[in-house]
């Protein structure tokens, strides 16, 4: 049994996401090849591939951390991250062709990304949860 309280171990794995995934995007700006931190442009908008693994594997650490409780946090976590990242985007863009505001054309070309992105979280924090109760399960047989 852990010594630490539910919500202690909760709010332990949110400050070590935060930091993890901090760390992790500066070790992957850092250290990886340029053309693996390549935004992707598809028709459904720009993709990037090592965010997500990156993300997955965070998550993975707070559901490992935390267990299946973690999920609302990881995906609390990753859609504040990309509200955040529309409302920036939206204040320095340049108004569009078609005078629409910035914030239609910023979802628009991203909305794939943070529905992956989210979808990433989701599965992060599953496998840390289920790998925290199977370390569980072998530590009482």
């Amino acid at each position: 049994m852990s010594r630490f309280r539910p919500w202690q171990r909760m709010a332990l794995a949110t400050v070590t996401v935060l930091v993890a995934l901090l760390f992790a995007s500066w070790i992957a700006a850092r250290f990886l090849p340029p053309a693996w931190q390549q935004v992707v442009d598809m028709p459904l908008g720009y993709l990037a591939p090592i965010s997500y693994l990156v993300t997955a594997a965070c998550m993975a650490l707070g559901g490992a951390m935390a267990g299946r409780r973690f999920l609302v946090v990881a995906l609390g976590m990753t859609f504040a991250l990309w509200i955040a990242t529309f409302v920036l985007l939206a204040n320095i863009a340049l108004p569009t062709a078609d005078s629409t505001h910035p914030l239609f054309a910023v979802f628009r070309t991203n909305v794939t990304s943070a529905v992956l992105s989210l979808a990433a979280a989701a599965l992060g924090t599953d496998l840390g949860a289920r790998w925290q109760a199977h370390r569980a399960l072998r530590a009482i047989a």
